[in-house]
């Protein structure tokens, strides 16, 4: 996307990339994308954003009615983040049983789960709710392309409307060698902000502060883990990362399906956590 305004950040650690993108927020699009460093620990950002911007009132452009947290880091499908947005929203809990009517319908049908769409009478109570309010939403997108999030519910990020959108590509550990191929990718998208330094440049503490972040964020989303040590789940990342570096280029194999095995095998985690 070549019309794409881009933003370098000369940051270090998630909470100075943190106050650098709320800075640079207003100067910029509705809708933006954040790569944390080229792709490692952009969803530390935007959960740190979602934690601290519901309670910033200094920046007009920044105070919002509502901050929509929507992680479908695990991603299944257009349907399940329909779901997560109506529940982040608390809405009637019929709607759920819509939800679930229809994947119970698309079970029958032996409908791909990979496959299940939104449902729109769904769409249109999520539609009504926000329409009249200004709303953040941030978005952390496990899928291999750009979602329209219109088709969910989501009212428009109008050019000269107050809404705002930040979100990042979160499949597991990502750690990219060139940026280029997620701006392609990034449609309907205003901004990508991201920081000027790969990884491989930071000193060995800023590495394992930022590994901390993102262990953190795992635990965060996925509650079976919260009985973890914060240390093995940090582990278990550094493991994971090392693997992909140094096999994933010429082996193509997917390490994130994979990791838990390879994390027993090599003595990191029992048999008995391997949860993840």
């Amino acid at each position: 996307m070549s019309s794409i305004q881009k933003k370098w950040l000369y940051v270090t650690d998630v909470d100075t990339a943190r106050e650098e993108v709320l800075e640079c927020l207003p100067r910029m699009g509705k809708i933006n994308y954040v790569d944390g460093w080229y792709g490692f620990g952009a969803s530390a950002i935007l959960r740190s954003i979602a934690e601290v911007l519901p309670y910033r009132k200094t920046t007009p452009e920044l105070c919002f009615d509502s901050v929509i947290f929507i992680d479908c880091s695990n991603w299944k499908n257009r349907r399940m983040m329909q779901r997560t947005i109506a529940e982040e929203l608390e809405l009637d809990r019929s709607l759920m049983s819509i939800l679930d009517e229809h994947d119970e319908d698309d079970d029958y049908s032996r409908v791909d789960e990979s496959s299940r769409n939104e449902v729109d009478s769904v769409g249109k109570v999520i539609d009504q709710t926000l329409r009249d309010i200004k709303f953040m939403m941030i978005f952390l997108n496990g899928s291999d392309g750009y979602i329209d999030v219109g088709l969910l519910g989501i009212p428009p990020f109008a050019r000269f409307g107050h809404n705002m959108m930040i979100w990042t590509f979160n499949r597991s550990l990502t750690m990219r060698q060139d940026y280029h191929e997620v701006v392609n990718k990034l449609r309907y998208t205003h901004g990508f902000i991201n920081s000027c330094f790969y990884i491989k440049r930071l000193k060995r503490y800023q590495i394992w502060e930022l590994l901390h972040q993102e262990a953190a964020s795992i635990v965060a989303r996925i509650p079976c883990m919260l009985d973890f040590n914060q240390k093995m789940v940090e582990n278990c990342c550094l493991y994971e990362l090392f693997l992909k570096h140094n096999f994933h280029i010429t082996s193509k194999l997917d390490w994130a399906t994979h990791g838990s095995s390879y994390w027993i095998c090599d003595g990191i985690i029992t048999r008995g956590h391997s949860k993840r």
